[in-house]
């Protein structure tokens, strides 16, 4: 493929020579098809074009894809790109909500996150853990028989960040709960799908927004003193970057912006299922070295698995990145996917190597990292960097935990395919186990 060469003059006046994007051309009749390629569809594409940059268009959008830890640096700079307004509608309308923080840049971007990482205090996080480890440990001592890990997870995980972020469920149902744990996996898998499934879950997000707006408005009738640091009264006292109230919906958005990401990690507890008990080799070696390779096994099982697939944005000036101009107001994505299995700077990238993050977990998990990015890159508190990575760090924490050390199961026939053209995708079993 011939490509065109640009020239750019940098502040420093200095010329260099930049590649212009190349675009795949895709018919109107393929696009299904290439939709259906999944978590590898923007891989397949720089493999088509046999370049790290690539264009297309998609469901009538022109969009530019990058990858790997330089594309990522320059993706996460905010002299580079803006978040806002690159959304798609249909992602807004389900899984971030309108207005939250996600959306936001500058300086209302900083001061919204700010009340997320004064929520993160290693106190707090210590709290969840603790909240956890007991609400887990209560639910297995329980399990009779065959059960899916994928069910087992999403229960524990509603109601352990719903204790954690000072919401009392105890005037509910068993029904109610299940209803408001399952809304929250819904807003996350029609995301990306089939019309009926997105309505469904444009509804579920309007019904846990309307339960989470009257938990806001409890709490602004009734504060608690000493609860600043707890989600519900964090946010039913929060202002915008101007010092005014945050609107109750906005409020409602951002709550909800805590609660559904942990129950997000249902998937990724499936995932562990997998790499746990369909791979003897890793449980049997983490089994008996658990200390040394516990954390060293999560950040391998957050590089290796599929999680969020891509995070887009729009360049507010030109920008190079692999050697190729990304034209002003060009519609980016970041392939996060392939950014964690970039084999320019991952060695055998397709394998998982449970030792090979040892010595790095604390670098990976608390410092500016553009390179593994399963929650986003860069630095927490001024970029777009999920500020919940602690605690799926520790939800993961407690489950491997119980899983390899404090609970013995058996394992029956199940399918343990992961299928890629499913987001968020895990296997299709669920993970089944039967505690012995």
């Amino acid at each position: 493929m011939k490509r065109d060469s640009i020239k750019l003059e940098k502040e420093e006046r200095k010329w260099i020579v930049m590649e212009k994007v190349p675009e795949i051309k895709i018919k109107l009749t393929d696009v299904t098809e290439r939709l259906d390629e999944g978590y590898l569809l923007l891989s397949e594409l720089r493999k088509e074009a046999n370049a790290p940059v690539v264009k297309a268009r998609l469901l009538n959008k022109e969009v530019i894809a990058i990858y790997g830890k330089e594309a990522a640096k320059k993706f996460y700079d905010p002299r580079n790109f803006k978040r806002e307004g690159a959304m798609p509608k249909i992602v807004l309308k389900t899984l971030f909500g309108e207005n939250g923080v996600q959306t936001l840049d500058g300086q209302a971007h900083e001061h919204r996150k700010t009340i997320f990482m004064d929520l993160m205090t290693p106190k707090r996080m210590e709290e969840y853990h603790r909240i956890l480890d007991k609400n887990l440990t209560q639910k297995l001592d329980r399990q009779q028989g065959q059960f899916e890990l994928f069910d087992i997870a999403k229960d524990v995980l509603f109601r352990s960040i719903c204790e954690w972020a000072g919401i009392d469920l105890s005037q509910l149902t068993k029904k109610e709960v299940d209803q408001l744990a399952e809304y929250q996996i819904s807003m996350i898998s029609s995301a990306v799908t089939n019309p009926a499934t997105h309505i469904k879950g444009i509804d579920n997000r309007k019904k846990s927004e309307k339960w989470a707006q009257s938990l806001i408005e409890n709490a602004r009738i009734n504060p608690v003193a000493g609860k600043e640091d707890v989600a519900l009264y964090a946010f039913a006292k929060a202002t915008d970057d101007h010092g005014e109230l945050l609107p109750i919906d906005v409020a409602a958005v951002e709550l909800l912006n805590v609660i559904r990401p942990t129950v997000a990690l249902t998937v990724w507890i499936a995932l562990m299922g997998h790499a746990l008990f369909s791979r003897p080799d890793i449980y049997q070696r983490l089994h008996a070295e658990f200390d040394q390779l516990q954390d060293s096994f999560i950040q391998e099982m957050r590089r290796y698995y599929p999680f969020f697939p891509m995070l887009p944005a729009f360049a507010i000036q030109d920008v190079e990145v692999d050697g190729y101009l990304i034209p002003k107001d060009s519609w980016v994505v970041l392939d996060l996917y392939g950014t964690n299995h970039d084999d320019r700077m991952i060695e055998t990238p397709e394998v998982f190597r449970i030792s090979r993050y040892l010595g790095k977990e604390k670098h990976i998990s608390y410092d500016e990292e553009y390179e593994m990015i399963a929650q986003g890159g860069g630095e927490f508190k001024t970029m777009h960097r999920c500020a919940g990575e602690w605690i799926t760090l520790h939800t993961l924490r407690v489950f491997s935990d119980q899983l390899v050390n404090k609970y013995q199961f058996s394992i029956p026939e199940q399918d343990w395919s992961i299928p890629m053209n499913q987001f968020p995708t895990y296997p299709k079993s669920k993970a089944l186990l039967i505690k012995k």
